[in-house]
């Protein structure tokens, strides 16, 4: 069987194949695995490019993680972050109820709203406001309008400028404005009793180990292997790129939706037709490395609506866990807005810092004077955009009848949730469809014959 691509979708879905008895190739068309949980060095400093922190909720990410052999690689972080509002920093722990009633963050009159209002609507809603269920949030009724809408409505606008918007714009790359309402409830409804867990060594980990324990198993992971075409036949799944094709009995296709949409639209014409409505949103990312630690106490800082122009939010990555970076070093990861990043995508290093340092100067006054090095990360594929009716839109997925080929599954965090624990629970499910639909192919069933030059 294969799988083609090896981010947490793809290798979550790979192991699960090889550990139930398939012969597994993995193919990936980057250089390494792991996609957006990428670690790189930049200056001496070791810089998390876009995934940072893992929540203590993510049970099938830590499950896969555990069974990987990667469960000492996991280490409590402090969770401490800040908003910046009124031109200075609020420190928040955030998933602590207590201590978002506590921080200066949020004015005393929307303490009140929450601890009235919103606390009592998320107990009530609570069986419909699942991160592993989010078409219930759907079914009842609350995608059919923005969570800035409901929030202004029912809460106040300070409930989306300094929770919702700062919260969306960072973590998912969507507004208030457009974000479906039951998406932020089930989030918020998840984020009320939440540990923060960061990886020794960065969040590659997780892809590194998982993709290690299935070549334990036997299977293999190829990089730079670029799948162009997908077809289907009485004897199996062909993949093709440049100058090569194989044939497998299965295949699990754990790319974003509009790479997936160009495979498969040819044998699953209604699948091919759903991916078209799934909206992708491109960013960068900025790493920073500088000469000196920053010293501030918290790990994230996100900007309330309206504070800054171009960033939603920066990350100490001195705060995370101690070993990352050289002693008395400091570094710093950037995220732009949802509307900023996309006009990034083609800038230079010196436009994009250009773009974002009125912003960093807020809290790091003077920062460019500290700068040693940067790097620019462009994301074609970053963000699975959730907006009002993508709660539906995803229920029609899951109720079934898209993938009408059983050799042929799809993986994504857009088919759960937009976030790791997604992306491993869609490749965990797109395992378990094809294993069930295998059969005989699963003893004694593996790659096939090559044709052509090979990679």
């Amino acid at each position: 069987m294969a799988v083609v691509g090896a981010g947490p979708a793809g290798l979550a879905a790979a192991l699960r194949l090889a550990r139930g008895g398939a012969a597994v190739t993995v193919l990936e068309a980057a250089p390494s695995v792991g996609g957006r949980t990428r670690t790189d060095a930049l200056d001496g400093c070791r810089i998390d490019a876009a995934a940072q922190l893992f929540g203590s909720v993510y049970t099938r990410f830590l499950r896969v993680l555990r069974d990987a052999g990667g469960a000492a690689l996991c280490e409590r972080s402090s969770g401490r972050d800040a908003l910046w509002r009124g031109g200075r920093a609020h420190e928040v722990v955030y998933g602590s109820p207590t201590s978002m009633l506590a921080s200066g963050a949020l004015p005393f009159g929307l303490k009140l709203r929450l601890g009235a209002h919103y606390l009592p609507y998320l107990h009530r809603h609570a069986d419909a406001l699942s991160l592993d269920a989010l078409e219930r949030a759907a079914a009842a009724g609350l995608d059919r309008e923005s969570i800035a809408a409901w929030g202004e409505r029912e809460v106040g606008g300070g409930f989306v400028d300094l929770l919702a918007a700062p919260l969306l714009q960072t973590l998912y790359g969507t507004t208030a404005d457009e974000a479906s309402a039951g998406f932020y409830h089930a989030l918020a409804r998840q984020g009320m009793s939440l540990d923060v867990l960061a990886l020794r060594g960065g969040a590659c980990g997780f892809c590194d180990t998982v993709a290690g324990a299935v070549a334990q198993s036997g299977g293999e992971v190829r990089t730079g292997a670029v799948v162009r075409g997908l077809n289907a036949d009485g004897d199996g799944v062909e993949l093709s790129g440049d100058g090569w094709s194989e044939r497998f009995a299965a295949v699990v296709v754990a790319v974003p939706a509009p790479a997936a949409r160009t495979l498969v639209h040819a044998v699953m014409p209604a699948a091919g037709e759903w991916l078209a409505q799934v909206e992708v949103r491109p960013t960068v990312t900025v790493a920073i490395a500088l000469d000196r630690p920053v010293g501030a106490r918290w790990f994230g800082l996100s900007f309330a609506r309206g504070e800054s122009r171009a960033l939603a939010a920066v990350c100490s990555q001195e705060a995370k866990l101690p070993g990352n970076l050289p002693p008395g070093r400091g570094a710093l990861l950037a995220l732009p807005l949802p509307h900023a990043g996309p006009r990034l995508m083609d800038a230079t290093v010196e436009q994009a810092m250009d773009a974002i340092l009125p912003d960093l100067r807020k809290p790091f006054p003077r920062i460019e004077a500290r700068v040693r090095a940067v790097r620019v990360y462009r994301w074609e594929h970053a963000w699975a955009v959730f907006r009002t009716g993508a709660l539906q839109h995803l229920g029609r997925f899951l109720a079934g009848g898209m993938e009408t080929d059983r050799r042929i599954a799809l993986a994504g965090d857009y088919l759960s949730a937009p976030n790791v624990e997604g992306a491993v629970a869609s490749g965990l499910r797109a395992a378990e469809r094809v294993l069930a639909g295998a059969g005989a192919w699963v003893s004694g069933s593996g790659a096939g014959e090559r044709a052509g030059k090979g990679e």
